[in-house]
């Protein structure tokens, strides 16, 4: 289909909009990657008195709050690009949705798209989750499956981490008996490899063997994990010296180099070229060798950087199609693994990985534990859908941080909504009231969470405060007070109860009856215990 909205070059297509003018616009723009939006930033937006746009990724829902009448403009697949779409607003009107999708040339087959009605912006945000998963062949996680428990060095060592710092914690973890809180996987993160792209060699700081640090992390009852980036290589590193050939390049045949977060001469990062099959081979060759050392889970960084624009040796090999290239040889590679993405885009990844990152980084401070929450549960309609949805290290501790009691448990209920509970805290350290929390975000699991429709208890362009699910098949609802004043809740008025008397189990606080009253920057989690 043409119209005066396509340009050569690329597909692009406005899709016109037949809804009436209204006071009360409703707007949910979806973020493509984990690190879009920032504390603050909702993806719940208001628009300006006649003419707007607003940008979104892969999705986009748009309608109107009084009459409850909402449309979803969403792509379904991502095998050969991205989708951008962008909700057009004038006079008080939705006109349409623009969607465009840069690596697909003009005439060619466009990633698939879908354009749904209903009176529950939720609702359609979920089917859209089972239908992309559907189209992209994804596992999700099994029904009823236990929490994914773990403990990875980066948010209490950072960069900083050394061997003997690591091994103190693999000792803790294996000797902690009876405690709340057990580790399925511990991961070392970055600080161990020499620099990056070079996974296989080690640093100074780490003198023992790796295939013997899993071995003592088996030991102790868990499984080892390790981080990589596995697309990248610094311009400091063996392999970007030893195989120039091997990465993106520019116009001009030199590797495209991109600045990464780390200190020179580590910061210069260029991008492998996945369509080489010498490339593909070097995957997995290191992904093997890892396995064959005994590690079963990886931690995958800075997957965003692999979809550098550039030359491939595949001239119609797009960045998309080269990255999920990538991602097979590696599923390939390593196939009773974990493979968890990270600094990704979310649609690449679907079928190829088992978790993925739904937050930007987090921090033992107020901002980022809030950021890390209201981006993970900004994307509730991806839980299970997927792959495991994880929200970043649930934060407990009392050292190295100024978080709060009440924002370790906002952190913490991050885990409870996902089934997803690692931790970077040093255990040792962790007073028993910390770690009895970091308990309940191991073993409690609350499912099918969707935020409240009752927008009243965010506001607009603010996050929701109130989602409703269910614990072991009884209604429940999590509350988050994000403002910098106390909020009480009538427990008679909250989703899904039936009365005026429940439990609360994440400080706990046990029965509660008639109302409850958060502090700021606190969070309760309330389950349905019947009548009084």
């Amino acid at each position: 289909m043409t119209n005066k909205f396509e340009r050569p070059g690329y597909y692009e297509r406005f899709m016109p909009l037949e809804l009436p003018e209204t006071l009360t616009p409703f707007i949910y723009a979806n973020a493509g990657t984990m690190n879009h939006r920032v504390a603050g930033d909702s993806p719940y937006n208001v628009f300006c008195a006649y003419n707007s746009e607003v940008v979104a990724d892969d999705v986009i829902v748009v309608g109107d709050d009084a009459t409850r009448r909402y449309v979803l403009v969403g792509a379904t697949t991502a095998m050969r690009s991205l989708t951008h779409l962008s909700a057009v607003w004038r006079g008080r009107r939705f006109r349409g949705v623009r969607v465009w999708q840069p690596e697909i040339s003009e005439g060619a087959e466009p990633e698939k798209i879908v354009i749904w009605e209903g009176d529950d912006w939720r609702e359609l945000l979920r089917r859209y989750g089972d239908e992309v998963a559907r189209e992209m062949k994804a596992a999700p996680p099994p029904p009823g499956a236990a929490n994914l428990t773990g403990y990875c060095s980066w948010y209490y060592y950072y960069d900083d981490v050394t061997e003997k710092d690591f091994l103190e914690n693999v000792a803790t973890l294996a000797g902690m008996g009876s405690s709340p809180f057990k580790a399925r996987f511990v991961q070392i993160d970055a600080g161990y490899e020499t620099f990056q792209g070079d996974w296989l060699d080690r640093d100074a700081f780490w003198p023992t063997p790796l295939d013997e640090i899993a071995r003592r992390i088996r030991a102790g009852g868990m499984e080892a994990g390790i981080w990589t980036m596995p697309f990248h290589a610094s311009t400091a590193s063996r392999v970007f010296r030893e195989h120039p050939g091997w990465f993106v390049k520019g116009p001009d045949g030199k590797p495209l180099v991109a600045r990464g977060w780390f200190e020179p001469p580590d910061d210069l990062w260029a991008t492998l070229d996945t369509t080489q099959e010498a490339v593909l081979d070097h995957l997995r060759h290191v992904f093997r060798t890892f396995r064959e050392w005994g590690y079963t889970y990886f931690k995958m960084d800075g997957l965003g950087f692999a979809l550098l624009d550039g030359v491939r040796s595949d001239p119609g090999a797009t960045s998309v199609s080269a990255f999920r290239l990538g991602l097979r040889a590696i599923r390939e590679a390593v196939p009773d693994s974990f493979l968890l993405a990270c600094s990704q885009h979310f649609l690449p990844c679907v079928g190829l990985v088992d978790g993925a990152r739904f937050s930007d980084d987090t921090h033992a401070s107020t901002g980022p534990i809030l950021s890390a929450f209201n981006q993970t549960a900004a994307r509730f309609w991806m839980f299970d859908r997927f792959y495991w949805a994880d929200p970043d290290c649930i934060i407990v501790r009392t050292d190295r941080g100024t978080n709060t009691p009440g924002e370790s448990r906002i952190s913490a209920l991050s885990g409870i909504m996902t089934g997803v509970a690692i931790t970077s805290d040093n255990l040792a350290l962790v007073p028993d009231d910390r770690l009895a929390l970091l308990g309940r975000a191991a073993t409690l699991r609350m499912r099918d969470v969707k935020p409240s429709m009752a927008h009243a208890n965010f506001g607009r362009n603010r996050w929701p405060m109130e989602f409703s699910g269910k614990i072991n098949g009884r209604p429940a609802v999590a509350l988050v007070n994000l403002l910098d004043r106390p909020q009480t809740w009538k427990i008679s008025e909250l989703d899904g109860f039936d009365g005026p008397v429940c439990e609360e189990l994440l400080h706990p606080l046990g029965e509660v009856r008639g109302e409850i009253t958060l502090q700021p920057r606190d969070a309760a989690l309330l389950v349905q215990c019947g009548r009084a």
